[in-house]
């Protein structure tokens, strides 16, 4: 048993501080739901060949689970980012990833007007919505999309193309951002969706 002098001591106040904030953790992982109710998903993805380029088009289903949708209508930006990935495939070796980028939709809510707004980070075009569904079904509809010069390509080579969709917890507020970190509400992610790239 500690006595007095322990107690008031630096590192027991330190212990004692330090239990205490693991306390709060552990009861605060305890509230957390044991699953997000939201869902990214890749219903649909190709690549097509257009003067030179590759452009592709996709179909994405986005549900937001509560704690994002609850984060959105308190005036927090979303951000949901497609990936899109070429891999080279190898014998050998481990296939290579030649290109990668990233499409960013900025989803707000403006409690005025009560619609809703996506911005395409990428182009900074921006239109407004009178429904969640409809901003999200903007979302997730890409149509050519460009992503790689056919010259940056070995014609002797096999591709592959992949995408999926993430909401990007990178761009949250520093609190948000650790809550985000231990919440499944925030952790929403497609699988990826892959083919091979041919002429």
């Amino acid at each position: 048993m500690l006595n007095q002098s322990q107690l008031s001591s630096p590192r027991a106040a330190g212990l004692f501080r330090w239990a205490w904030a693991a306390g709060l953790i552990c009861l605060f992982l305890g509230s957390l739901p044991a699953a997000a109710d939201g869902r990214f998903e890749v219903r649909s993805a190709g690549a097509r060949q257009v003067e030179g380029v590759y452009y592709i088009d996709a179909r994405v289903d986005y549900r937001l689970s509560d704690k994002a949708l609850e984060a959105l209508q308190s005036g927090l930006e979303l951000n949901i980012q497609l990936q899109v990935e070429v891999i080279r495939k190898r014998a050998f070796l481990p296939d290579a990833r030649v290109a990668e980028l990233s499409q960013n939709a900025l989803l707000s809510y403006q409690p005025l007007s009560q619609r809703y707004l996506v911005k395409s980070e990428n182009s900074g075009e921006q239109s407004s919505y009178a429904t969640l569904f409809s901003a999200l079904n903007s979302i997730g509809r890409v149509q050519q999309l460009p992503v790689i010069d056919v010259a940056l390509l070995d014609p002797e080579s096999t591709y592959r193309m992949r995408v999926r969709s993430v909401l990007d917890q990178d761009t949250l507020p520093g609190p948000l951002r650790l809550l985000a970190f231990w919440s499944e509400g925030f952790r929403l992610a497609s699988d990826w969706y892959g083919w091979t790239l041919k002429d």
